[in-house]
């Protein structure tokens, strides 16, 4: 069974003395990965990831998830070996086939954006270029959702992000992770599992409150698996459970919602 990690999803602005100092926070606090996401509308993540490996030791930096179509693989490996590089060996690829809006993105770099076949296509060809460069020693996560991408996943991933809403409860989680399994060839060890969480206590990311009217109130009532109640005693004992009924082990966090979190982390982490 594989052992708790956490990692806080970042997509603040500010200069590199911020970003230095929010990855030695989160290093400092038990988190495993500092992880950006891959928009215009946050910073590139290549840039500041380089400057958080900088300004740390142990913790790990990743993309979250990286739009495979945006670039070529031979762009992507480029960006990848400089950042695995300068984070001496720290750097996980998280990978899709691109966000809805990510479809305006490319238009604005001026990059074809493809059918969803087309897409995945793009993804396969990606993983291809890293499993030549790197071969097993880069970690890659998938975002999956359907079909084919879950076989590659299956095939490919070192972790999978589980494509769940905010509000998904735990026969949610239970199903997508048996997409996962059925995917996954026997002569493969389990894959970890990755799942975002939502909420704690009275506090819900203002992007989610806006994006998806999401509230401390309407996560409780839907029983989401990735609301967090604030008892660190309680909900260490749901992740167990979570994990234990699931797989999922690599909880990923709201940068607004790291501080709250850190105690959980200071649990859990590596048991």
């Amino acid at each position: 069974m594989s052992t708790f990690r956490f990692g806080v999803v970042s997509g603040a602005h500010g200069d590199a003395r911020l970003w230095s100092e929010r990855a030695r926070r989160l290093e400092g606090s038990g988190y495993w990965a500092l992880l950006v996401p891959d928009t215009l509308f946050t910073p590139s993540p290549f840039l500041v990831l380089a400057v958080a490996a900088a300004a740390t030791a142990s913790l790990h930096v990743g993309t979250w998830v990286l739009a495979a179509p945006l670039r070529s693989p031979q762009a992507t490996v480029r960006e990848v070996r400089t950042l695995v590089e300068l984070s001496g060996g720290r750097f996980e690829l998280g990978l899709g086939a691109g966000r809805p809006q990510a479809e305006r993105d490319a238009g604005t770099l001026g990059v074809a954006w493809g059918s969803g076949p087309e897409r995945v296509d793009q993804v396969e060809a990606t993983i291809a270029a890293l499993r030549d460069a790197f071969g097993d020693e880069l970690h890659v996560t998938l975002a999956a959702g359907g079909d084919r991408m879950m076989r590659l996943a299956g095939r490919h991933a070192d972790t999978v992000a589980l494509p769940l809403p905010p509000h998904a409860d735990l026969s949610a989680v239970e199903a997508a992770a048996a997409r996962v399994r059925a995917a996954t060839p026997a002569d493969r060890s389990p894959i970890e599992l990755s799942l975002q969480v939502a909420g704690i206590a009275d506090a819900v990311p203002d992007w989610l409150r806006r994006s998806a009217g999401l509230t401390p109130d309407s996560l409780r009532e839907a029983g989401a698996a990735g609301y967090l109640s604030g008892d660190v005693a309680r909900d260490a004992d749901a992740l167990v459970a979570l994990r234990g009924s699931t797989g999922v082990s690599f909880l990923t966090v709201p940068d607004e919602l790291a501080e709250q979190v850190t105690p959980l982390v200071e649990a859990l982490a590596g048991r």
